[in-house]
């Protein structure tokens, strides 16, 4: 995988259903796509290979704490399975919409190993970086 990169934003329509960014089809190979809220302020698509490992972590969390159960379950519970159809869309339920604040269009962000769904206004209201994030940005660029 190459990685997911880029924003795009889409209409969604009257059954909930958007448009998948045709770059990031063509990233996504094969299987269901993951999408849920583990963050209050956008939603997260995850594809089959990263899931895979997010479910070993949330496994092993789960594992290693007796109170783990109870995060698991949160995160499993706000979590669908979705796969584009043949037009190339994706229906976000209501519910999931709701929370994420997606009204009548949803971006698409680009986060290397999945996708961010945002409310663009939100996203746009992000903070500017943080002092000493100049430091780490030069170590990953040089």
């Amino acid at each position: 995988m190459s990685g997911f990169l880029g924003r795009h934003e889409c209409q969604i329509d009257a059954k909930g259903r958007v448009s998948f960014p045709s770059p990031f089809r063509r990233t996504v190979t094969s299987g269901p796509l993951v999408l849920l809220q583990w963050q209050t302020t956008h939603l997260d698509l995850f594809p089959p290979e990263t899931w895979q490992e997010i479910q070993k972590n949330l496994l092993a969390y789960r594992k290693a704490r007796r109170d783990g159960g109870a995060y698991v379950r949160r995160v499993t519970a706000s979590a669908v399975e979705v796969e584009p159809d043949a037009h190339g869309r994706i229906r976000i339920p209501p519910w999931l919409r709701e929370r994420a604040g997606l009204d009548d269009s949803v971006l698409f962000v680009g986060a290397l190993d999945r996708i961010e769904l945002w409310n663009s206004s939100r996203f746009d209201a992000l903070e500017p970086p943080e002092d000493g994030e100049d430091e780490f940005a030069t170590q990953i660029f040089g």
